[in-house]
């Protein structure tokens, strides 16, 4: 006894069932590349807004510049620093003074600059203090010019 089979036909699907899967598939695609290229593309990130530094009052400026010529005497009278560090020191302290009170950076400006801008006071001072400053020795008494410094930032307009 034979059999007969009868082959069926190739693609016996409907043409509209292949043409949505083939659509599916590359919308899939499309997706998948959009997801892989925005993960991978670098975020932008917001800078974050820099809050100004608080400036402090007059009054503690003044305050904190008294502390600091105060312990300049202080290390002086107890041998931690000679008279030429001290005087260093106090250019330091006077000229950071200026600056933070004025608003004005006078911290790398030469006596020359001091004395054609309007700081003269601090010009005249440190006109005084440069013999000692950059002398390996000197007679200068440095604890009067401390006192005399001091009164200055006290009477400071």
């Amino acid at each position: 006894m034979e059999f007969s089979v009868n082959m069926q036909p190739e693609l016996m699907l409907d043409p509209l069932w292949i043409i949505i899967g083939g659509i599916a598939f590359a919308a899939s695609l499309v997706f998948f590349v959009l997801l892989f290229v925005f993960k991978m593309k670098p975020r932008k990130k917001r800078p974050k807004k820099v809050k100004p530094p608080k400036k402090l009052s007059d009054a503690m400026i003044r305050q904190k510049t008294l502390m600091a010529i105060d312990r300049l005497i202080f290390e002086l009278s107890h041998n931690k620093t000679d008279v030429r560090e001290s005087y260093q020191s106090l250019s330091t302290i006077m000229r950071s003074f200026v600056s933070e009170l004025t608003g004005r950076d006078v911290t790398t400006c030469t006596l020359t600059d001091l004395q054609a801008s309007d700081q003269k006071q601090l010009a005249e001072l440190i006109s005084r203090w440069y013999a000692p400053e950059f002398a390996m020795k000197t007679q200068a008494n440095f604890i009067e010019d401390a006192k005399k410094t001091r009164r200055l930032v006290k009477s400071w307009n």
